[in-house]
């Protein structure tokens, strides 16, 4: 891949259309490049700062326009594709099968790339992602302001990208974790340092299980692991209550026929910091941690917590 396709000239980006509310949104794409990109060879797609619809018939390429600039965010996009699944195929043209054989006739691929302008409240940055495919299905690069990137994560420092779509409805009808691990994406769109505490969280939780399971563990050590559980949970689930509590606050706002939308977060960390201050929320977390470790070894995991 050539890595000068993840990069945009500069231009003046047109901000003077508002949003629905009156006021241009705090971050918006201004620009989107697509090269070797699903059934894109190439395309530039320009916007303002107004809510934008893709409209057109079916195999047109609108949801590949979407991946695309899912891609702005740490993942596998909204497809959850292999990165040379992602890659322009060109008919007629030989390519090797899953086995390395290349005698048998089928579309060739070229890496593909995507190059982005996000205005900020700091100004415009450029953005850019693709397939370095030197070796097998290759791995993806990530370009910020004309930099290469070594941690796909900074793109979460600059720009949020949230999807919903119909294979999505088991987050509806699942188990409650998928709902908790969709809300936590919403939280890294205000808060980046949300994902680390989530991270330190699961693995303070795994190593205690491990340490019951196996009763290997001192009192220091338990004690050291459920006090980093209190204090990364308890800021979990304040983050997720915070956002929950503006969700509810927009979805209150809407005056229309269809039925406004009613958004809540349960769990018993959330329900402590209703009356409790959150230093006095990691008390109550830390003991009883401490009190249910006999439980919590038997059956594994922890009984309380933001992850319950």
């Amino acid at each position: 891949m050539n890595e000068a396709i993840l990069d945009l000239p500069s231009r003046t980006p047109d901000a003077s259309c508002a949003s629905h509310h009156g006021t241009p949104p705090a971050v918006w794409l201004s620009r989107l490049s697509l090269h070797d990109f699903r059934c894109y060879a190439t395309a530039m797609l320009e916007a303002d700062a107004r809510p934008g619809v893709l409209i057109g018939p079916n195999g047109a390429g609108k949801t590949n326009l979407l991946e695309a600039i899912s891609f702005l965010a740490p993942g596998r996009g909204l497809r959850g594709a292999r990165l040379d699944e992602v890659d322009r195929r060109v008919p007629g043209e030989t390519a090797g099968n899953a086995l390395g054989d290349a005698s048998q006739e089928a579309p060739s691929a070229t890496t593909w790339a995507v190059a982005a302008e996000v205005q900020t409240p700091h100004g415009p940055r450029q953005l850019g992602t693709g397939r370095d495919g030197t070796t097998g299905a290759g791995r993806r690069v990530v370009k910020i302001d004309g930099t290469l990137v070594r941690a796909r994560t900074a793109l979460s420092e600059i720009v949020s990208v949230v999807w919903l779509t119909p294979q999505m409805d088991g987050l509806f009808r699942d188990a409650p974790s998928g709902r908790r691990r969709f809300l936590d994406r919403l939280v890294y769109g205000f808060d980046p340092a949300h994902a680390g505490r989530v991270a330190a969280y699961e693995q303070s939780l795994r190593e205690r299980a491990r340490l019951l399971r196996t009763g290997c563990g001192d009192e220091a050590w338990l004690s050291a692991l459920e006090d980093a559980m209190a204090r990364h949970g308890v800021a979990i689930a304040a983050a997720r209550r915070e956002l929950v509590l503006r969700l509810a606050a927009c979805c209150a706002e809407v005056n229309a026929p269809f039925p406004a939308a009613a958004v809540a977060v349960t769990g018993d960390v959330e329900a402590w910091l209703d009356t409790a201050s959150a230093l006095e929320a990691e008390e109550r977390l830390r003991s009883r941690l401490a009190a249910a470790r006999g439980a919590d070894a038997e059956v594994g995991g922890a009984a309380v917590g933001p992850h319950r």
